[in-house]
């Protein structure tokens, strides 16, 4: 059985680095699927991180999500991470988005269509 934290870990990975193997994928996402605890935890690792994006950053995140740079993390966390357990973003979506390249999938979660 899978810890928590390994849980966690294996979780952030797959949105902050991209280029993670199906199975790890698929393992995170019935980790945030099956833990509202998992989840809350995820997401505001998430924010940390978002929120240390430059501010041009965060400015085109907001656009494109069509929200506040001041809400941007939050959201752009939030949309993800509903994205993942959902399906509607997938592992590939997730690899092309590390990889600077953002899938019209990945555009739909995020702007919360």
């Amino acid at each position: 059985m899978i810890s928590m934290r390994a849980a966690l870990a294996c979780a952030t990975v797959v949105v902050l680095s991209g280029c993670v193997s199906q199975a790890s994928y698929d393992t995170s996402r019935e980790a945030l699927r099956g833990s509202p605890a998992l989840r809350t935890d995820f997401i505001n690792n998430c924010v940390s991180n978002i929120s240390r994006k430059s501010l041009a950053q965060r400015q085109a995140m907001a656009k494109l999500m069509n929200t506040s740079v001041r809400n941007t993390p939050s959201v752009y966390c939030r949309r993800v991470t509903n994205g993942i357990t959902s399906g509607r973003m997938t592992r590939d979506d997730m690899n092309a988005a590390a990889r600077g390249q953002v899938t019209p999938a990945a555009v739909r979660v995020l702007q919360g269509r």
